[in-house]
């Protein structure tokens, strides 16, 4: 079979979306499938090649940020692997402020629309040069499904899947200008899902929620593909650190309104006054890019080290280091962070920090052991649950055995997931 994966971000990029589909382009194509990616450009790395078996085409550029990273050829910028975290300085904050105020409130649909037109003129010289079986589009950003929606336009018998990792028009920060677009953006992405021959969605809530605002057409055809975990995991060697010390780690990047970090500070500002003694003993970690507005809040809390970007394979050295991972919750009931499954195999217990009733990363654990969930509510967690957080930290879980664990995580392989983007490709 014969792909086009239109993706915006592929590797080098460090992005959920861009591990997944690199690690799966990788292993359609060494299982015997022609896989073609077209992406966005960065510096260093040539519009064409052939890397690990995969056609990377690269054409244009995902954000303002990349074009201006290119242009001044920095290695060093925010959103880069082994970028120092620092307050950001004059320009920086310049930048944001008119990113938000300027280039947010007139872009459409997203900040990658600087992509459309050079990546749309790259698809369409593909798609008359070569015959392909199936385009798959891949969001984030939607903008991908945009390019996705144009060839279907234009070649109406090519097999088309929409790959969500997010919703688009449903997000509780709009991905735009609401004012301006909001009636668009629902139109979009309701042609979208009924113009694809086939979408795949990472839950079951996610399947729900588009179900709820677009009706029975737009779930016809849809699938839930879950997260995807890659490498394999391999025997469990977890680091022997400082006895004493209890170590808490958090990984990925935190976004207002819909995963802000506002209630775990809380939670170490209660444990240090309810229990010095214990506090003395944490030492918490946060592995993401850090962005402005949570800078000055985060470096204030003494316990935190902010070690920004960092490489996957450091991040998973970390994960299996750790005492302890902390997963803060979004503030939607559908949308599941993809290192659910990481935290997973890990094998490590959880503490989450839990904003809705119908908790998508609760679900996802299910009656498995080692997770502490706390519910936030008003920004803060109940006497009980801080009751219970003091008694875990003082007393974590045991966690099985590694055996039982490679068992749960076997759907969640780059095999078995290729597997259901095959099935979805053939019909």
């Amino acid at each position: 079979m014969k792909f086009l994966i239109v993706t915006a971000w592929y590797h080098p990029f460090i992005h959920p979306r861009a591990h997944r589909w690199t690690a799966l382009a990788e292993y359609l194509a060494a299982t015997g499938d022609e896989v073609h990616i077209l992406c966005a450009r960065q510096r260093g790395f040539p519009q064409f090649a052939i890397v690990n078996g995969v056609h990377v085409h690269r054409s244009g550029f995902d954000s303002l940020k990349e074009v201006a990273y290119y242009l001044s050829g920095s290695k060093s910028g925010r959103g880069r692997v082994g970028a120092e975290v620092r307050r950001p300085g004059f320009a920086m904050r310049l930048a944001n402020w008119l990113y938000n105020k300027v280039w947010k409130n007139v872009f459409f649909p997203d900040d990658a629309c600087l992509w459309y037109f050079p990546a749309r003129r790259s698809m369409m010289r593909l798609l008359e040069q070569e015959p392909f079986d199936v385009l798959l589009s891949v969001s984030l950003p939607f903008t991908g499904h945009l390019l996705g929606l144009a060839a279907k336009r234009r070649y109406p018998a090519l097999r088309w899947i929409a790959d969500v990792g997010d919703p688009f028009s449903m997000q509780i920060k709009a991905p735009n200008n609401k004012r301006l677009y909001g009636r668009l953006n629902a139109r979009l992405e309701k042609e979208v899902l009924e113009s694809a021959d086939a979408v795949a969605v990472t839950t079951p809530a996610m399947l729900h929620a588009f179900h709820r605002q677009f009706g029975d057409k737009v779930v016809a055809h849809m699938q839930v593909v879950p997260p995807l975990l890659h490498p394999a995991p391999g025997a469990q060697a977890h680091a022997a650190g400082n006895a004493d010390a209890i170590g808490i780690a958090y990984f990925g990047a935190l976004y207002a309104p819909l995963r802000t970090p506002d209630a775990f500070l809380r939670l170490l500002d209660r444990t240090v006054l309810a229990s010095p003694t214990l506090a003395a003993r944490l030492q918490v970690h946060f592995y993401g890019e850090i962005f402005p507005e949570f800078y000055e809040k985060m470096r204030a809390q003494p316990l935190i080290r902010l070690h920004g970007l960092r490489s996957r394979e450091e991040a998973r050295q970390a994960m299996r280091a750790t005492d302890l991972l902390l997963n803060i919750g979004n503030a939607s009931e559908f949308q599941l962070p993809s290192k659910a499954v990481d935290y997973l195999a890990a094998g490590r217990p959880v503490v989450h920090l839990s904003y809705t009733d119908n908790d998508p990363f609760v679900a996802f654990w299910g009656d498995r052991e080692g997770l502490l969930g706390l519910r936030v509510v008003d920004g803060d967690i109940s006497e009980a649950d801080f009751v219970r957080w003091l008694d875990w930290l003082a007393h974590p879980p045991a966690m099985p055995d590694d055996t039982a664990l490679i068992g749960q995580l076997q759907p969640y392989l780059v095999p078995a997931i290729a597997e259901r983007y095959r099935s979805l490709a053939s019909g």
